[in-house]
């Protein structure tokens, strides 16, 4: 059981506006934060709260994620539920990471909506509800998040709030890869359930 949450998060930690590889773009792209915050876009807000993050100055980065958020950019409340939910730069709250993936899934962001699944699937701030899990993780791969059908297929592959269907799990995670979830855990699960995982994803 412990492999299996360890699994769920990495994915959380590998997707979540969690989540994409938004410090590594982030320290080479954004330049924005050269300029004053009432002259930038959103956009450019967020950016440079990317930019602070990849500099470990989380304090700073919730400053601009906070500015983007309130500027529009639905994704910048993902990321300020990402501090929360890790506790960089401040006590760990789940309950705050929870309302800010909230704000976020209500913008229909699907990252939002994928991570507040997961935090009903570990009971993280919230009773565990893995049906709760279940209808969050269906939402976000309808919104066409690839993570969305791996927290399916880990659903169906663990037995959780379902009875337990490994070629389900299969076929949710074969959905995700070939949507692009391709980190080394959800290869590792699709080769643990059998299916072959082409030489140029591995």
């Amino acid at each position: 059981m412990k492999k299996m949450m360890l699994f769920v998060l990495a994915l959380c930690l590998s997707f979540t506006a969690v989540g994409t590889a938004f410090a590594e773009t982030a320290v080479t792209e954004a330049t924005s934060a050269e300029k004053p915050a009432a002259e930038m876009t959103a956009e450019e807000i967020y950016q440079a709260g990317l930019e602070a993050f990849g500099a470990a100055d989380y304090g700073k980065a919730l400053e601009y994620y906070q500015q983007a958020a309130e500027a529009g950019h639905k994704e910048a409340w993902g990321t300020i539920a990402y501090l929360y939910l890790m506790g960089l730069g401040m006590e760990q709250d789940y309950g705050k990471a929870l309302e800010y993936y909230q704000k976020a899934a209500d913008l229909g962001d699907a990252s939002g909506l994928f991570n507040i699944g997961f935090m009903y699937q570990n009971g993280q701030g919230v009773e565990q509800d893995y049906d709760k899990a279940m209808e969050c993780y269906q939402k976000a791969a309808d919104l066409g998040e690839a993570y969305g059908y791996a927290g399916i297929g880990e659903l169906y592959r663990c037995g959780y709030g379902v009875e337990k269907d490994l070629a389900k799990a299969a076929e949710y995670f074969k959905k995700a890869r070939d949507l692009g979830a391709d980190s080394p855990e959800i290869l590792q699960t699709l080769n643990e359930l059998g299916v072959d995982v082409p030489a140029e994803v591995r």
